[in-house]
């Protein structure tokens, strides 16, 4: 599966990877959430948040973490980037569930998030 993006959380450490097909994987290959029509989803089916112009936004609109190619303006200072390390083999995908209702979005913050990336799929 071909990497489209990467993930890095608000101190510039590579987090998850999004494959081509909206799949969110760890570097070690588990797969913990997905990517459709913008919105951030676990394998519970809860939307966790927005991924839209390299950016992860929570539901209050306060950004999470940061992808390779940020487009939008209403960002925070983002860090320099750290290497990313070596992917693993990605593991089989779960079956993907119905989803919940997207939520209406907020309005775009400068801020970062008090949640962290590594917790947002739970």
């Amino acid at each position: 599966m071909t990497e489209i993006d990467v993930l890095y959380n608000r101190y510039g450490q590579p987090i998850f990877r999004v494959l081509e097909n909206g799949r969110v994987v760890t570097f070690s290959g588990k797969s913990v959430g997905f990517v459709k029509n913008n919105s951030l989803y676990n394998y519970s089916g809860k939307h966790v948040g927005w991924y839209s112009n390299g950016l992860v936004r929570d539901h209050i609109g306060q950004v999470v973490a940061f992808g390779g190619y940020v487009t939008d303006i209403y960002k925070p200072f983002l860090p320099y980037k750290q290497y990313k390390p070596y992917a693993g083999f990605v593991e089989y995908e779960p079956f993907r569930p119905y989803t919940q209702f997207e939520p209406h979005r907020p309005y775009k913050s400068y801020g970062w998030s008090t949640q962290n990336l590594e917790t947002l799929f739970n």
